[in-house]
């Protein structure tokens, strides 16, 4: 999941980088486009991780006014990768004739120092200078490693001429930054241009797992919680919310012209892009049962359904944490820098493991309603809003004291304190319930006095 929606990333976008495979930018030929390395750069040589690489998704590119192109007419596109994997961005992209591959198509120029253009032969093209005839294509790539954010910024230029369908491939990169090629994570995409006047596509949500809630990956859905729809055309860009979106204090219910809406009302929209777009749900009388989710563009709406529960609560993790074939929770020490796990558990990352009588931090999304209500959309006040519901943690069978509020600040975040209760050392299988329904995820912790 991209684990853009929430305020509590802060914490995790703070960790400390290290060593970043390639930070001078990839070799060309890593797009996975004709007579490129069909992996792309997912090879021992380069990146290697589970389940590498991931085709269809995880990079994705933000075209304006959708996948079309004017002759001569340039374009600014946002190559966006997957913000949950990584700690440290790269990717690589090419553009070619869709009649021969082989061929390159227009023109690619950076917009800042974070990108350069290489040719076929390696040579960083600068300039005016075109790559030579007998290694045309161009490869658009990182100049060093993303590490305060995960987007980059090009433009394309197209061919003066319409010349049929382009075709468009790109490489992701979310690096794990412990200086070696293991455990990061590839993504594969790529796109068809086609020749017209730029028309706004109709957007559409796809079929299979359409709406899914943050930090769990589940098809849950509860007033208030934040949810990620996925599709194709939900947005002609990708961006989150900025301070200059907010009015009166409260959260955008558009940005750039898409918006949500969950049974006929206002959704809150955090992030947009041509393929997710992330957002708060609203107060719905309704009660619980199936809800129309709607996503409405200039070029039309779509909609799917999901069935709505009271409450859906799901604990703040990131990929990261998986180590070993075990998901560790992002809990933190209320020095809101220190995560709990085994010391080194991942390298360049601050870890302690907690003892029996220790307070740790746990966020979470989908928790319900509180006292004093705190409509969606809206931050968290100080003092803080305490849950209206019951909340039990348990340490393996061992239920933990804990309580349950509002995040003073952030917007429809949910957070924790919890007291370790006296439990073995060791890894520890930690569980949640809010109003008595559980999270359904399969978390652990480590204690050690």
């Amino acid at each position: 999941m991209n684990y853009k929606t929430v305020g509590a990333l802060r914490f995790l976008l703070a960790i400390p980088v290290a060593a970043f495979a390639h930070d001078g930018g990839a070799d060309p030929g890593h797009t996975a486009g004709p007579a490129d390395a069909a992996e792309g750069c997912a090879k021992s040589t380069c990146h290697v991780g589970t389940g590498n690489p991931q085709r269809g998704s995880g990079v994705e590119i933000a075209f304006p006014g959708g996948t079309n192109y004017q002759p001569g007419v340039k374009q600014r596109w946002t190559i966006t990768v997957d913000g949950a994997s990584g700690r440290g961005y790269g990717f690589q992209l090419s553009v070619r004739l869709g009649s021969n591959e082989l061929q390159q198509a227009g023109r690619i120029d950076t917009v800042d120092a974070a990108a350069q253009v290489i040719c076929q032969d390696g040579a960083v093209r600068t300039g005016t200078r075109v790559c030579s005839a007998s290694t045309p294509i161009e490869y658009a790539t990182h100049t060093r490693p993303n590490t305060g954010g995960n987007t980059f910024t090009l433009e394309w230029t197209p061919p003066a001429a319409a010349s049929g369908n382009i075709r468009v491939y790109v490489a992701g990169n979310a690096a794990n930054l412990n200086g070696q090629p293991s455990g990061d994570r590839i993504f594969l995409n790529n796109y068809t241009l086609a020749a017209g006047g730029g028309t706004t596509q109709a957007p559409s949500i796809r079929a299979d797992n359409p709406v899914l809630q943050a930090f769990s990956d589940q098809a849950k859905l509860s007033a208030g919680t934040w949810i990620q729809i996925f599709g194709q055309n939900l947005a002609s860009n990708t961006r989150s919310w900025a301070a200059a979106d907010f009015r009166d204090g409260r959260a955008p219910t558009a940005l750039d012209g898409t918006q949500v809406k969950i049974n006929g009302r206002d959704a809150f929209i955090n992030y947009i892009s041509p393929t997710q777009v992330n957002a708060q749900a609203p107060s719905d009388d309704t009660g619980e049962g199936p809800v129309e989710v709607q996503v409405i563009t200039p070029g039309g709406t779509s909609t799917t359904r999901l069935a709505k529960t009271k409450v859906s609560p799901a604990l703040l993790t990131t990929p990261t944490f998986r180590v070993n074939n075990r998901q560790y929770v992002a809990a933190l020490f209320p020095d809101f820098v220190t995560f709990v796990g085994r010391t080194g558990l991942i390298q360049g990352v601050n870890f302690r493991p907690a003892k029996p009588g220790d307070t740790i931090v746990i966020f979470a999304v989908g928790c319900g309603p509180t006292a004093p209500a705190i409509g969606p959309g809206l931050a968290a006040p100080t003092p803080a809003a305490n849950l209206s519901s019951p909340v039990q943690f348990r340490f393996g069978d061992t239920v933990a004291t804990a309580s349950g509020f509002m995040a003073p600040g952030a917007v429809g975040l949910c957070q924790f304190n919890v007291t370790v209760p006296n439990v073995a050392d060791g890894d520890i299988a930690l569980s949640a319930t809010v109003d008595n329904i559980g999270t359904g995820q399969e978390l652990f912790t480590t204690i050690q006095r």
